[in-house]
């Protein structure tokens, strides 16, 4: 067995070493004005300015920004209108929304349910505050 891993081993270096020596005699026949070229090239790809190189997350970002807005746009816009809340509580400001003694003097006389939140502990917690 050790000398089959030997023998595999041998090979493997053989083979680097002779890529290697073609790899070499390939650079040594590369002309000067195209190795310029390539070194310029690889230096402008490596110092590309960096709104260059991250450009890639405003676009995200303002897509984000739309869709949260489109959101809350929606959920405004389809928002239930409020429902009326029991005339218990709606009586107190209705009265207090009265600005002439007229107004106050109606509003009691169609609201009787004023009464009952008048005498209930809702209005007795309220007073005290």
């Amino acid at each position: 067995m050790k000398t089959n891993d030997h023998e595999a081993h041998d090979r493997d270096a053989r083979f680097d070493a002779a890529m290697r020596q073609l790899h070499a005699t390939a650079v040594d026949r590369v002309s000067g004005r195209t190795r310029l070229q390539l070194q310029q090239r690889h230096r402008s790809a490596t110092t590309a300015t960096p709104a260059r190189r991250h450009f890639g997350w405003r676009p995200v970002a303002a897509s984000f920004a739309a869709v949260l807005a489109l959101m809350v746009g929606v959920q405004l816009w389809n928002a239930p209108e409020p429902s009326p809340a029991a005339p218990a509580t709606a009586a107190p400001a209705t009265a207090v929304a009265a600005s002439t003694p007229d107004d106050i003097d109606a509003v009691l006389d169609e609201n009787p349910d004023l009464y009952l939140w008048l005498a209930s502990n809702d209005a007795y917690a309220l007073a005290m505050e």
